[in-house]
């Protein structure tokens, strides 16, 4: 019977030794990293991109409420024994202890699958999902379903699951902690085959082969959550061979808690790059050059907004610029140009990054002193690309 559990402790054991607070700090922490990613999500989806949230923001919201559920759990846990040896606790607390493990697999196995579906929904957005993907939301149901479906059946009648402590009789028809291995090691290869999703996707992009590898990298910052899902088996392979069950399952309580947080924040890495770019530009306005813009070496590159001009790509430049001492004028499709040369002041723009192969600006001018001629004047940057087509009208004004 279970209450034999209490009895004969190992000799030199510390019965006072606990490690309820340990965990419980491990998992509160984790937990609040894990609601700022989100908050980081939102604000980027909403300020930043000023898009509206999707399913897989959503999801993710709600993934994390139930992760809140995870960690209460184990605080609750905690409060009556969890993590302190067996033959310190008596019937009514591991009696607790049972109740709350019942409710805490149930709510667990709800929050991996709806974080797994907004990972997946994340790449339904972005990519649409290939039959690799499809697979991957079939196996997060099926395990979804197995959990609810197996948990009923742990013993007949159900509550000796948790009256045993108090001697109750009944029939134990599931081995929990071989159940627990199981369905962790189904758990385990799904993260494994979400977290493949993507890259066939990314490969198949027209980029550089480094941006193709930052882009993988950023996704594969999700194997943290495999690395949790590893260590979560092997606290359960510690609680099938232990029979200090407040013990070991205490390792077990505070990883399926670790484990959703660090996969709402693996899930919401992806999501945080504008935000990421957004802080460079506003903290160190620059970004890495290979060379300046004096091509002198390698120092960094005001950002400035970027702007087209009659609907064109091209660098904008002063309004009252002059070359030897004549004025001009850049030419805009949109606007009157001799009204906006006299009004708009003076701004210098960066071409992004599909435009720095070429840009090219065309202007006007008009001299006083000199018979009319046209004339391109070319200028060149070093090592840049960047040619500047200049054309002037010369012709000789009479004053009277």
């Amino acid at each position: 019977m279970a209450v034999d559990y209490f009895a004969n402790p190992p000799p030199g054991l510390d019965l006072t030794e606990s490690r309820t607070a340990t965990n419980n700090a491990v998992g509160i922490v984790l937990f609040v990293l894990s609601a700022i990613f989100v908050g980081l999500r939102l604000l980027t989806r909403l300020k930043l991109k000023r898009e509206r949230l999707g399913l897989d923001d959503y999801l993710m919201f709600l993934g994390l409420a139930l992760n809140a559920g995870n960690l209460a759990c184990c605080i609750a846990g905690g409060v009556f024994g969890l993590g302190k040896h067996i033959w310190s606790l008596d019937a009514y607390q591991m009696r607790q202890i049972t109740i709350i493990t019942f409710a805490y697999v149930f709510i667990y196995a709800w929050s991996v699958c709806i974080i797994k579906f907004s990972i997946l929904a994340l790449y339904q957005r972005i990519f649409g999902l290939s039959w690799l993907g499809w697979f991957c939301v079939a196996l997060t149901t099926g395990y979804l379903i197995t959990n609810h479906v197996v948990l009923p059946l742990y013993t007949r009648p159900l509550d000796y699951y948790w009256n045993q402590w108090y001697g109750a009789e009944g029939v134990v028809q599931v081995d929990e902690a071989k159940f627990y291995l199981g369905v962790g090691i189904i758990n385990l290869f799904g993260d494994i085959c979400i977290l493949t999703v993507p890259i066939s996707n990314v490969v198949r992009l027209r980029l550089e082969r480094t941006q193709k590898i930052a882009i993988v990298l950023i996704f594969m910052l999700g194997s943290f959550v495999c690395f949790a899902s590893m260590y979560r088996i092997i606290t359960i392979t510690r609680l099938v061979q232990s029979s200090d069950i407040s013990w070991a399952k205490s390792d077990v309580f505070i990883w399926s808690s670790v484990e959703p947080s660090i996969g709402i924040i693996s899930g919401c890495l992806p999501t945080l790059r504008p935000l990421l770019l957004h802080l460079l530009s506003s903290w160190f306005n620059f970004i890495p050059s290979e060379r300046s813009s004096s091509g002198k070496g390698p120092h960094s590159i005001s950002l400035h907004p970027i702007e087209t001009i009659g609907k064109k790509r091209t660098r904008k430049i002063s309004k009252q610029d002059t070359l030897n001492g004549s004025q001009f004028t850049e030419l805009n499709d949109d606007a009157d140009t001799n009204e906006q040369g006299r009004t708009q002041h003076s701004r210098t723009w960066r071409p992004d990054e599909e435009e720095m192969c070429l840009t090219t600006t065309t202007v006007h001018a008009r001299s006083n002193s000199r018979a009319g001629t046209e004339q391109s004047v070319p200028e060149t940057r070093d090592g840049g690309g960047i040619v500047m087509t200049k054309e002037f009208d010369w012709d000789e004004a009479t004053r009277e």
